[in-house]
């Protein structure tokens, strides 16, 4: 069993972040009960952060070596300034997107849409 690399540990938790934030999605989209909505709430709320602090931690270390030292890239800067400057501006909206679900339905869509989007075009 070969141990895991930084890249794969990336591409693992992107993956993992996308998947989860889908599923959101889906929930809002597919069962637009108010209990349903409360959960998604919660979840936006307390696991999107932490989904999204795994990710820039694993961003990071992908930007440094196996010895810990950082490499001058274009790939490395991506990884150590780009996708963290992503996540955190993700970090803050995810409470925001939170705060407008179960308003009403029509808020509850704008929510959806604004999650597909970044589904769509996530930067990282």
């Amino acid at each position: 069993m070969s141990a895991s690399s930084p890249i794969s540990d990336y591409q693992t938790e992107r993956t993992n972040f996308l998947s989860w934030l889908e599923d959101q999605a889906r929930l809002i989209r597919l069962q637009p009960k108010s209990d349903t909505i409360a959960d998604v709430k919660v979840s936006l709320r307390e696991q999107g952060i932490e989904y999204v602090g795994r990710l820039t931690q694993a961003s990071l270390a992908t930007a440094c070596d196996e010895n810990g030292h950082n490499r001058i890239t274009v790939i490395d800067y991506f990884y150590k300034f780009d996708v963290p400057k992503i996540c955190n501006l993700l970090r803050i909206r995810m409470p925001q997107l939170a705060l407008r679900l179960g308003i009403n339905p029509k808020c509850d869509m704008c929510v959806h849409f604004i999650i597909m989007n970044i589904l769509a075009e996530p930067g990282f």
